[in-house]
């Protein structure tokens, strides 16, 4: 948990931001335009460099949204980092359609910026869940409610019956246990007096016992310090960790939840305030705004008919009324060419002549006083040392509420002004003055096939009723609550040299991680991101068992609160039959996906939706119910839709390979993990499971020794080891590498020939085909 940061640290953070995004701005916008570059190698370490800077850029941006409780601050920066994420984004489709390859390796780029691996990873905005935990928590308590009335699923039936002389067996059995219990404490506490009355001295003084008592006691006491010492002294060093939250995170816990709720009283504060003001400014500044707006119409139909003769027309709503005359026009363009041409001289501006209308200081879009001070560049440039408590600015609100008043005050002042300019004319002229109509745009009709609209078969349900079904029915789900983080693993440190070597290297299990944080977290996690960004609307995860793809799915869903709808084919077994229930499923699972975005779908073993062949005992099943219907609907979403469809296979080379991938945008191939990435796994699922990481656990042999095996196994090994009895030995016993060696024996390792047909016989393409 980051600790809150005082209001200089986040000016700074935004200071230096600034900085960057000014020098990629230059970088790649630049005065005058480039040659295109020729060298592969210079323009892959030319993107490299920005995608690097702006991830940084980014960092620095979430922790000041982050922190900071000013509501007119993150007003500014949340557009800010949500348009640096976009251009992330982007600059990773422009690295694959370079590279040709999901992973990229920028060691050279890490060692010029002075970077390590870590700050590569692209960050998570927190508020991607803290803006919705109400919705989430009323969503998951519905949820959790339906699931409780629904008792036992189909998957685990309910268990059946006990026979009356069974439960009377174990009704007797339990009885006698508790009798020998009660006998065993009964004989225990006579032995116990008797042992006292034999310590007593023969005067008949008890002193003696409490003597015995005290030195047990202090003795215990004292090796209890020493053994806390010790602990303490190996915390320090920084050689044992303490299970459980210490002082410092409770502190920090404590601290994140206090600045949460000030920012949210800030906001509502600001909100009631932005109200305030604008029915204040209109009550004291709008009449006399009214009056200096009117008095220079009324100039403006006096000059005019000095120069053509004749009163203006009143510009039409539709042309902007008003607006239009403070524009720096002159007064023939503003009259849409009725002044005379064949003067041969062109008449004065009002920029030369009266000057700019705003320039007077009661134009539209002006300030309305000159007194006023000018907004201020950013905010990182203001001294805050008054606004310690960093609440709303006034000055700021009455800027633009003013902006808005005046918009108002001047539609009803054109309406005034119009009929007022027709009097006019009526007394003076003698003529009736008829409207200038607005010119019609030609609407360009667009040629070519209307979009397919599909259509709604449930327009009479709501949708907690489809909600409801759909949980009944096993198909939405609830995720399991696990973060990306969880899945650790480490850098690629030789993936540059490899491929300079004209090796393909092995991605890591970090690199997996980013790609799932760019194609799935960012884009459900924010609307304006996901609009931004290239449209992708599925991806499948291929790879052995065990290395945690269905973890990824369920990561996504915690980081960004999204549902869970789970379309494998296993699921489906015995639900919607027929080709109408087919049709009625996935209408029903899109629409709800749509009205409650963000969502995923996920095929589970989606290798079976697109057999080749079918095997014979799972014909009766029929896997491929999807296999039709599933690019159709996911053609119909849209692209506002934060709808994702996440595919998980352990064998895709037995699916057809062009439907696979006609379906999934994005193919991302999950191995094994390599030697950096299990040392770090088994160091944090030791500590996860309350173990204790000491010099008789060597980790960097358990590593090497591990490989082959996946993630899953290891957690297994790990779980299966650290008991609850086995940790109250730690203290005595330390842990050891062989007790985990022994459990993990018993799994099946991933061998290299898996991953090889895995590579081979699925020929995956390239994002360019």
């Amino acid at each position: 948990v980051n600790p809150p940061l005082a209001p200089h640290t986040f000016g700074k953070l935004w200071q230096e931001s600034r900085v960057a995004l000014k020098e990629l701005l230059a970088q790649e916008l630049p005065a005058q335009p480039t040659k295109p570059e020729r060298n592969r190698a210079v323009f892959f370490h030319t993107v490299a460099t920005l995608y690097l800077r702006y991830i940084q850029t980014a960092r620095r941006l979430e922790v000041c949204y982050d922190q900071m409780v000013q509501p007119q601050k993150r007003l500014v920066l949340r557009p800010l980092l949500e348009g640096v994420l976009g251009r992330i984004l982007e600059l990773k489709q422009e690295l694959v359609e370079l590279d040709l390859s999901e992973y990229h390796y920028m060691d050279q780029v890490l060692e010029e910026l002075k970077l390590t691996p870590a700050d590569m990873e692209v960050p998570i905005p927190k508020y991607f869940l803290h803006e919705r935990a109400k919705i989430l928590q009323d969503r998951q308590d519905l949820l959790t409610g339906l699931l409780n009335q629904m008792g036992p699923t189909k998957s685990q039936p309910p268990r059946p019956s006990m026979p009356r002389e069974e439960a009377v067996r174990l009704i007797q059995m339990a009885e006698r246990m508790r009798q020998g219990r009660l006998r065993a404490r009964f004989m225990w506490e006579i032995r116990r007096d008797e042992e006292r009355e034999r310590k007593v001295l023969p005067g008949g003084s008890r002193f003696t016992s409490l003597f015995l008592f005290l030195q047990i006691w202090k003795g215990c006491v004292q090796r209890r310090l020493i053994k806390l010492s010790r602990q303490m002294e190996m915390v320090f060093l920084g050689m044992v960790s303490l299970a459980g939250p210490t002082p410092a995170m409770i502190r920090a816990q404590l601290g994140e939840e206090l600045r949460r709720m000030r920012q949210a009283d800030y906001e509502a504060e600001y909100q009631v305030a932005l109200d305030n003001i604008r029915d204040t400014i209109y009550e004291v500044e709008g009449p006399s705004m009214c009056e200096a707006l009117k008095d220079q119409l009324r100039q403006w139909f006096i000059e005019c008919r000095d120069l053509v003769g004749s009163f203006p027309d009143y510009p039409d709503e539709q042309m902007g009324g008003c607006t239009v005359l403070f524009a720096q026009k002159t007064p023939e363009e503003v009259l849409d060419g009725r002044a005379e041409e064949g003067r041969g001289l062109k008449e004065p501006s009002w920029e030369a002549g009266q000057g700019c209308w705003a320039q007077r200081g009661l134009g539209v879009g002006s300030t309305g006083t000159s007194a006023l001070p000018a907004p201020p560049g950013c905010w990182s440039d203001q001294d805050e040392a008054i606004n310690f408590e960093q609440r709303y600015q006034e000055d700021l609100i009455k800027v633009d509420k003013r902006k808005e008043v005046e918009e108002e005050i001047r539609l009803q002042v054109d309406e005034l002004m119009r009929e007022e300019l027709q009097q006019l004319k009526l007394a003076i002229d003698q003529e009736v003055a008829r409207p200038v109509k607005a010119k019609a745009k030609k609407s360009a009709k667009k040629k070519g096939k209307k979009g397919k609209k599909e259509k709604d078969l449930t327009p009479d349900r709501t949708l907690e009723s489809l909600y409801e079904e759909l949980v009944r029915e096993g198909i939405i789900k609830k995720p399991q609550k696990v973060h990306l983080a969880d899945y650790t693993g480490d850098f690629c440190y030789l993936g540059t040299y490899l491929r300079q070597q004209e090796i393909e290297p092995i991605p890591s299990t970090l690199d997996v991680r980013q790609n799932i944080a760019l194609y799935a977290v960012l884009r459900l996690g924010s609307q304006a991101v996901h609009e931004m960004a290239p449209l992708v609307k599925s991806l499948l995860l291929a790879g052995p068992g065990g290395t945690g793809k269905k973890m990824l799915v369920h990561a996504v869903c915690t980081e960004t609160g999204a549902n869970l709808f789970d379309l494998s084919p296993r699921n489906l077994v015995g639900k919607y039959p027929g080709k109408a229930g087919l049709q009625m499923m996935i209408h029903l699972v899109f629409k709800v996906a749509r009205l409650l975005q963000p969502s995923v779908i996920w095929v589970g073993d989606t290798e079976k939706t697109f057999y080749k062949k079918v095997p014979k005992e799972e014909k009766e099943h029929d896997p491929k119910r999807l296999k039709k219907d599933l690019p159709k609907a996911l053609n119909l979403l849209k692209a506002e839709d934060r709808v994702l469809l996440m595919g998980t296979s352990n064998q895709p080379y037995l699916a057809d390979i062009k439907g696979l991938c006609k379906t999934y945008e994005r193919i991302l191939l999950i191995h094994r993990p390599d030697y950096a990435s299990r040392y770090v796994t088994w160091k944090r699922l030791v500590e996860r499971h309350g173990g204790v990481v000491t010099s008789t656990l060597d980790l960097s042999a358990l590593a090497k020794v591990s490989d082959g095996y996946s993630q899953g196994s290891m957690a297994e090994a790990v779980k299966s080891v650290l008991s609850e009895r086995r940790l109250l030995q730690l203290p005595k016993r330390p842990l050891n590498a062989g007790e985990l060696l022994q459990m993990l024996a018993r799994a099946d390792p991933i061998y290299p020939a898996e991953e090889a047909m895995l590579r081979v016989k699925t020929r995956l393409p390239t994002p360019e085909g």
